[in-house]
C-alpha cells in the first residue's frame, strides 16, 4: 500500500470500527503502517481526528524506572517512552496529561483526562483505581493497532481482576515489591514499593483464539496492519472465566524468563498444599 497522509489514515480507523466520543486504549507499532506521511503525529493526529473532541485517547507511556533496571528516576516531563514512537508522540502532544507512575505511566487526550490519571501512584501500576482499571469502568475499548495480545497492558489488570494468587511473586527473591525511584515536585529524589508489580506478557498471544471464539476480539485491518479491537469489560469477564479454568495460562514458557517460572512454582505449591 502507497503512504497514508492524516486523512487516509482516519478514515481506515473509522472504517474498522474506531467511533466519535469513545474511549480507546491504543497499544500500537508504527512500522506495521508502512508509510506514514508525519510519521507517528500523523497516527496521533488521526486517531484525535476519529475520537472528536468528546473522546478520550489512553496510551501506554511505561518507563520501568525500578532501581534495579533504571539508571534515572522516573521524571513525569522528561522520561521518554519505552513502548514506542506513537506513545513517544501522545506524551508530548500538548493536550497530552501524563500519570505520575514511575514503572507504569500513562498519557491520555480527552476532557476527562486529569479524572483519568489521578492519584496513580498511589494505585498498584495496572490494578484497581489505575488508568486502565478507569477506563475499563468507562466502557473503553482497546485497539491494538498492528500489534497482538502480547501487548495488551489491560491482561495485567484481568490476573488483578481475576485475584490470580500469583501477584505477589516479583522479580526479586524474598519480597512482595520492588522498589521505584522518581523525581518529585521539587526534584528531589524518592523510592516507593510498588506492589502487584506486572510481570511477563510474552505468553499473553494463547487468549487469542479462546477470545475470538466467544466473540471478544474482533481481527480488523487498518491499512496494511493486521489490528485487532476488543471491549474491555467484555475482556476482564472473559478472562475472568478462563483464568478460573487455567489460573497459570498467562504466564510464558520461555526458559530465560525470570518471574513466570516463579509464579508458576507458586501456583503448584497452593494447589498441592
Amino acid at each position: 500500500m502507497a503512504s497514508m497522509n492524516r486523512d487516509q489514515l482516519a478514515a481506515e480507523l473509522s472504517r474498522a470500527g474506531i467511533r466519535s466520543g469513545e474511549d480507546l486504549i491504543v497499544h500500537s507499532s508504527l512500522k506495521s503502517l508502512g508509510e506514514v506521511e508525519g510519521g507517528a503525529e500523523t497516527v496521533v493526529a488521526a486517531l484525535l481526528d476519529v475520537l472528536g473532541p468528546t473522546g478520550h485517547l489512553l496510551v501506554p507511556t511505561f518507563t520501568y524506572s525500578l532501581t534495579m533496571w533504571s539508571r534515572e528516576p522516573f521524571d513525569r516531563l522528561a522520561s521518554k517512552s519505552r513502548v514506542g514512537a506513537i506513545t513517544e508522540a501522545v506524551r508530548l502532544h500538548p493536550r497530552a496529561i501524563r500519570s505520575f507512575h514511575p514503572t507504569h505511566s500513562v498519557a491520555v487526550i480527552g476532557p476527562d483526562a486529569e479524572a483519568i490519571v489521578r492519584n496513580h501512584l498511589h494505585a498498584t501500576p495496572i490494578g484497581e483505581g489505575s488508568p486502565f482499571a478507569r477506563m475499563c469502568e468507562r466502557g473503553a475499548r482497546i485497539l491494538m493497532l498492528g500489534t497482538y495480545q502480547d501487548t495488551n497492558s489491560t491482561l495485567h489488570y484481568c490476573e488483578v481482576a481475576a485475584h490470580l494468587p500469583y501477584l505477589h511473586v516479583t522479580f526479586s527473591d524474598g519480597q512482595d515489591f520492588e522498589v521505584a525511584w522518581f523525581l518529585n515536585e521539587l526534584g528531589q529524589i524518592e523510592y516507593t514499593q510498588i506492589f502487584e508489580i506486572p510481570g511477563c506478557s510474552r505468553g499473553f498471544r494463547v487468549v487469542e483464539q479462546p477470545l475470538r471464539q466467544r466473540g471478544v476480539l474482533r481481527d480488523v485491518r487498518i491499512g496494511p496492519a493486521s489490528s485487532q479491537l476488543l471491549e474491555c469489560k467484555a475482556l476482564v469477564e472473559a478472562m475472568r472465566e478462563l483464568l478460573a479454568e487455567q489460573p497459570g495460562m498467562l504466564l510464558c514458557d520461555t526458559d530465560s524468563c525470570v518471574i513466570c517460572p516463579k509464579r508458576r512454582a507458586s501456583l503448584k505449591d497452593q494447589t498441592t498444599a
